[in-house]
């Protein structure tokens, strides 16, 4: 981790001191650009370690901020209007009857209701899945047998209803494991094993807050095996109907979708919260850095202040481009963290979240400004001490 930290420091280093050299080669009218470009160049080694340390520390916080808020946001909002907030699991066979008058008395349209069979998937052509290290093969899955195929799963390839020793799978699932169309998957139950051929393909939105399952039987392929049932509703009408539904049914689980989501928000908060102080903790350091870097090259900067100003530059001339260095070097910094926080952002919106990639226009405007206003108060503060007074000529003399 701190060796990926940094490469990374090192790449936004690099960038930063890419885009000065663009920045060289453009026609700037203004002279106290051109002149903070040129300083800021002539010292390779600082400017680098600079850019490293901000550009980071800048497009960290930005991640930070907007993952914190916009994504979960995002994808709560993708979510159906009507989508399930409750499951109910552990439903045994003979429950299933009553459970649905219930829901019925308390105008509940429950999704349908799922048989439940826990296997495990011991071989793909009759070859054992020992050895194989996807986590589906990891642990006993949850198999279904339905006639109906759910409306969240379209079928990719092949045909439905699956039939006498058939099965429908997922095709995230097939993939990962090499099986094609009319390969023989053979499972472990509980108290015997069996096989089918693999007869169509479906596409699972596991997102969707329904009930969702790798492999789906037709009718009676199960029934040899202990089953138990599962179903889920939305319900927004406060905790009395399940008060109710726990104490009329104390065997079956009751999953509340909105709480789970809402403390995943909670710890998102906190460890976030905790990232942000380390981020500011870094900035800081930066800063101390950059002061540092200022105290140790304040002869330097005197000497060449005295040349400019023996040549003629008025001290408003050297002080805007003193402000112009720690300003250009903050909206430099600030522009690699937009740069870098947009393409972290873009990797997690698509390949993370399953969102459509929208670029923030906020990081574009909001952190190059930012680096530019903080740096230039801080640097810019200290540096222009040194063109008050007559204390050039003093120190160049000395």
């Amino acid at each position: 981790m701190l060796a990926g930290a940094v490469v990374l420091a090192l790449l936004c280093g690099v960038l930063g001191w890419m885009l000065l050299n663009v920045l060289r080669r453009m026609t700037l009218k203004s002279l106290p650009l051109r002149l903070a470009v040129s300083r800021l160049l002539r010292q390779p080694w600082s400017t680098l370690s600079q850019l490293s340390a901000f550009s980071l520390s800048f497009m960290l916080l930005a991640l930070l901020l907007v993952l914190r808020g916009d994504l979960l946001d995002r994808w709560q909002q993708q979510l159906p209007p009507e989508s399930p907030n409750y499951f109910l699991i552990n439903i045994a066979t003979e429950q299933v009857e009553p459970l649905k008058a219930f829901l019925a008395e308390h105008q509940i349209v429950p999704e349908s209701f799922y048989p439940v069979v826990r296997a495990r998937l011991t071989a793909i052509n009759d070859k054992p899945t020992e050895g194989n290290e996807d986590e589906a093969l990891n642990r006993e899955l949850n198999l279904t047998w339905q006639n109906t195929r759910p409306d969240h799963n379209p079928i990719v390839a092949g045909n439905w209803p699956p039939k006498a020793d058939e099965v429908s799978m997922e095709e995230g699932l097939a993939k990962r494991l090499n099986v094609a169309l009319g390969d023989t998957v053979t499972f472990m139950g509980d108290t015997q094993e069996f096989r089918a051929k693999v007869t169509s393909l479906r596409k699972v939105d596991w997102e969707s807050l329904r009930p969702n399952f790798y492999f789906i039987f037709p009718e009676g392929a199960l029934d040899g095996q202990p089953q138990s049932w599962l179903t889920s509703f939305r319900w927004e009408n406060g905790n009395g109907m399940l008060t109710q539904l726990n104490r009329q049914f104390p065997t079956i689980s009751l999953l509340d979708i909105g709480a789970i989501l809402k403390q995943v928000g909670q710890v998102l908060e906190q460890v976030s919260r905790a990232l942000e102080v380390m981020v500011v903790l870094v900035t800081a350091c930066g800063m101390l850095l950059l002061l540092a870097q200022v105290q140790v090259g304040m002869r330097q900067r005197h000497q060449e202040l005295v040349v400019w100003r023996t040549l003629g530059a008025g001290k408003k001339l050297l002080r805007t481009t003193l402000w112009c260095e720690f300003a250009m070097l903050g909206f430099v910094s600030g522009l690699v963290a937009a740069i870098g926080a947009e393409t972290a952002l873009a990797v997690l919106q698509s390949k993370v979240f399953d969102f459509p990639w929208e670029p923030d226009w906020r990081l574009w405007i909001v952190l190059p400004c930012s680096g530019a206003l903080l740096l230039s108060l801080c640097g810019g503060w200290l540096g222009a001490r040194l063109v008050k007074g007559k204390a050039l000529f003093r120190q160049f003399v000395g």
